[in-house]
Order: structure tokens, then sequence, then C-alpha cells
């Protein structure tokens, strides 16, 4: 999507890092083979004002800043716009694009669907970390505990640690100190002895799983997190909304400019994002941080000595691929044979 839009080229033009990422489990690392998408990685204090920039050099697009939104509009059962203040704005569809608390879907009385994430989170920005591992970029996956480790703009690198809530004492206390000494004990762990923290530590003891109708009321949608905020640890950033975002375009945008059936092409959006929830689904047994079961075990072990099994569990693991590419009886036939054939 960010190639077809044009995105990824103004993302690097402002500094994005790109490149492999590879992932650690108990069986080893997975490195990417060449081909394989490559991640890109601009932080959200860059990407946030290019977006913006770009959205208001837009023919149609009124870019409003310091309004929020207070109400929504109702006819006849129908979403109609939105209450700005004093301010009533018609619209033929409203998009709640406004994160995983959407005050737009809280004003909608839009039901949640909330599941535990039994792992916190902490990160924070460094200069002069040096990966030791296969990829300026990295993730371990230590069942239950994740690290990660991002290759961003302008030579920084980002931490981040998902520990299970079971360890959440010992982080309170130094935050900072706690983020690097569970990155020291990774695996082939970055080095850290010249790196420099340029950033707070961020961090956050309760990150629920939560689903909400991307189509709660005839003439309001919600994308990206406003929609599905799923478990963090796969790293895919902004990567749901994106996509989220372009399927949504794709499905609307041909009524909303004749003046067509808008519902048909609202449910063809829903249908588009059960792409994302059957991820998420298997996202919300992964974040109850418990142990991987033998199923998951078998087909990491095998793709070791797969090629092609090593290339599904890669591109499941950055959702580039459905969920059924990975998670099939096939899959796991298949890997029972790669782990048992000389």
């Amino acid at each position: 999507m960010l190639r077809r839009t044009g995105l990824w080229e103004a993302m690097v033009d402002a500094g994005a890092a790109v490149g492999d990422i590879a992932r650690w489990t108990t069986a080893g690392w997975f490195v990417p083979e060449p081909g394989l998408p490559e991640c890109i990685s601009l932080r959200r204090e860059k990407l946030d004002p290019l977006l913006r920039t770009i959205a208001a050099g837009t023919p149609g697009v009124d870019l409003v800043l310091g309004r929020t939104v207070t109400g929504l509009l109702e006819s006849g059962g129908r979403i109609t716009g939105v209450r700005v203040g004093d301010e009533e704005i018609q619209a033929r569809l409203v998009v709640g694009a406004d994160g995983h608390r959407s005050p737009v879907a809280q004003v909608a009385g839009v039901p949640e669907d909330v599941a535990p994430n039994e792992r916190f989170g902490l990160w924070a920005y460094y200069r002069g970390v040096v990966p030791r591992g296969p990829a300026a970029s990295q993730i371990w996956s230590l069942d239950p505990d994740v690290g990660i480790l991002v290759r961003t703009d302008h030579d920084l690198h980002m931490l981040v640690a998902f520990p299970a809530k079971a360890r959440l004492a010992e982080f309170q206390a130094d935050r900072a100190g706690a983020l690097e000494r569970f990155m020291a004990c990774l695996p082939d762990a970055p080095d850290l002895s010249s790196a420099e923290r340029v950033s707070k530590v961020i961090g956050t003891n309760d990150y629920p799983c939560v689903r909400r109708d991307p189509a709660p009321r005839p003439g309001l949608v919600l994308v990206g997190d406003a929609a599905i905020t799923g478990d963090p640890t796969p790293a895919v950033g902004c990567g749901w909304a994106f996509r989220a975002a372009e399927w949504l375009v794709e499905s609307t945008a041909p009524a909303l400019l004749d003046g067509g059936d808008l519902e048909a092409g609202v449910a063809v959006y829903r249908q588009a994002l059960e792409f994302i929830v059957e991820h998420d689904r298997i996202g919300r047994r992964d974040a109850l941080a418990r142990p991987a079961n033998p199923a998951q075990k078998l087909v990491t072990k095998a793709a070791h000595r797969d090629r092609e099994l090593a290339r599904r569990v890669y591109l499941f693991s950055m959702r580039a691929i459905p969920a059924a590419g990975l998670v099939s009886a096939r899959t796991l036939l298949r890997a029972v044979w790669g782990a048992i054939r000389p």
C-alpha cells in the first residue's frame, strides 16, 4: 500500500529506515531470504506531520486542526455527520480513525469485545546501539517475554520490552535500567555499551486487545485501532491502519463519487477486514503469555529445515499472508514431515 500510494518514497525521503527484520525463537534465528518484504520504520513525530502535509495538499481536503468532535449527527437511524463545538458538518460517511480509545466509537455507543493482554510494555529510543544479531531490526520471542529492536530514522534504534505481567514489579522503580537489563539478557543481545537514551521511557501496564464492529451504524465506519487494537508484539506498527484505510477507500470511494450504493461498499470493507480479524484471533491467544503449544513448537522447529515453511512463517509473522496461509492442517503435516525426515 505504501509503495502504491507513493508514501514509501516520501517516508524514505523523511529519513525512514528500511531493511530486513530477523526473528529469534527457541529454535534459533529466522532471517528472511532475498525477495521477501522489507520493513520500514519512521518515528510518529516524523510520520504524522508528513501524512498531514500530504493530506492537506490533496484537492478536496480541508484540514481542520485544534478542534474536537463533540457529537454525531443522526437522522432516521443513520449517522449524517459530526458536531464540532457549535458547528455541524454533514457527511455521507463518517470515519472514526481515532485510535484504540476511539472517542467517536464511545459517542456512538459502539460495543467493545475486550480480551486481556498478559504482557506490559516499555520502550525508548537510543543512539549508538550496535546490533549483534543477523539484522539491524530484530524480534525475540522468549516464550513468554518478547523483546524488539527496531532501527528507525536518524540512526536511532527503538528498544522495546514486552515482559509477562508477573515481572511488573521489577520494572517499576527504574524503568530505563530495567529496559536495558532486559535487552542485555537477550540471545545475541545488542551492544548498549556506547548507547545513549534520547527519549523518555514510555510504558503501559495494561494494553488489552479491543475489537469493535468496523461498521456499527449506517453512515459510520471505524478504521485502524478504532476497529481492531491487537497484540503489539508482532511489531506491525501502523501497518494495519494503512492497509485497512486502503481497503476502506477501495470499497467506498466509487459509491461516494457517483452516489451509488454506499452500504454495499461498506459491506465489502467489513469483509476485507476479516483478514485482520483472523490474525487478531491468534494474537489474542499469544497475548495470554502462555508457553507455545506443541503445534507451534513443531512448526517453528521444522521451519529451520524447510525453506518454504520458513517463508510462510516469516510472511505470517509480518501479517503479509492470511492466517490460513500458515495455520492449517496442511502446514502441520508439512511440519511433521520436515521434523522427522533425514
